[in-house]
């Protein structure tokens, strides 16, 4: 990137992202961290504490908040002020750094691509080497669709979604625009759902229903959402689900969840909106999670929370009896220690 700060802020001002533009026009050629900044550099400095590296480095353009923005002596820098400085790095560097995925050092539509005759390719797609496209899948505009990608018969890819490579969407499932896809998730395979015999062999359930994803949902790599048995799984707008997550049979993620990674959810559990599940929380089948919850270090859910708040652990108990226990429980054998010196006391004097 080459771009004055001046342009930057016109580019955002609309959107409220930065607010106000102090000191000279500076000429911005790369956006970095404080610890690696220079001359001619873009850094985002949210707290305090790093404005000293930022100033010593000499830079030329500081995104902060109007606070910070306060303490600073401008001369030789621009200032752009922003109210939320984590948001306007986000659509900063969306803009300005991110990876062009319509940029494909294949061309639109790689010639080793297997596209059904039924699909209606968009002109402004782009199809990489060894992707799969089954009958009847649905295209939207400006889809990406990476290297070795297998969309099956039926399945519908909204406008605007990236797929990365060797990812599979299974047949009838729908994701939706402005999706993200890493690598290697699978949408759709078969729920575990088997029956059991008098001699505990086990026999296939068909699942027969499907997934569908709702809009700006993103999808981390190796992550598997298993397809519903009869009606839907489903993961509604703007959730954000990390690597090696799963999703079993008949899951719903209500909007705007967070599912960090090795997170499990077996199957026909409910999670309302805005809930946190931080990594290996796990959670059994049937149960309902409230509205802006959070599940913390390694939370393991066997039954349905009542009330919305901050839980942890397994069996899953309130965060305030967490820490009290927790710290209990570093200093068992002091107190075990401790217990047995005074049953041996209370021994002697009742001899």
């Amino acid at each position: 990137m080459d771009i004055l700060s001046s342009a930057i802020y016109q580019d955002f001002k609309v959107q409220g992202l930065l607010v106000a533009h102090l000191g000279v026009a500076m000429q911005v050629t790369n956006i970095v961290p404080v610890e690696n900044a220079g001359h001619g550099n873009l850094v985002f400095v949210e707290h305090e504490k790093y404005l000293a590296a930022a100033m010593a480095a000499g830079v030329s353009a500081i995104v902060t908040t109007q606070s910070i923005a306060d303490t600073i002596v401008v001369k030789n820098m621009a200032v752009l002020v922003a109210p939320n400085v984590r948001m306007a790095m986000a659509y900063i560097r969306q803009k300005y750094t991110d990876r062009d995925v319509y940029d494909s050092e294949w061309g639109r539509i790689h010639c080793s691509a297997v596209i059904h005759e039924s699909v209606a390719v968009p002109d402004d797609a782009v199809i990489g080497p060894g992707v799969v496209i089954g009958a009847r899948v649905k295209l939207g505009a400006k889809v990406v669709i990476m290297a070795n990608t297998v969309i099956e018969f039926d399945a519908i890819i909204g406008a605007r979604t990236v797929i990365y490579p060797s990812c599979v969407v299974s047949y009838d499932c729908h994701i939706g625009e402005e999706c993200i896809l890493k690598a290697g998730c699978v949408i759709g395979s078969d729920g575990q759902g088997f029956a059991q015999d008098e001699q505990r062999r086990h026999h296939r359930i068909p699942q027969t229903g499907r997934v569908v994803i709702g809009n700006k949902v993103v999808i981390g790599s190796v992550t598997t959402i298993d397809r519903a048995a009869y009606t839907e799984t489903k993961v509604h707008d703007g959730c954000i689900i990390d690597a090696q997550c799963h999703l079993a049979h008949n899951v719903i993620i209500e909007e705007d969840c967070i599912l960090v990674a090795q997170t499990g959810i077996a199957g026909s559990s409910h999670f309302g909106k805005r809930v946190i599940a931080s990594g290996q929380t796990g959670v059994l089948d049937h149960v309902h999670i409230p509205d802006d919850t959070m599940l913390l270090h390694r939370a393991g859910i066997h039954s349905s929370i009542k009330e919305s708040g901050v839980y942890a652990y397994g069996p899953v108990q309130p965060f305030k009896k967490y820490a009290k226990n927790i710290a209990i429980f570093q200093r068992l054998g002091e107190v075990w220690s401790r217990l047995k010196k005074l049953e041996k006391q209370v021994a002697e004097l009742t001899k």
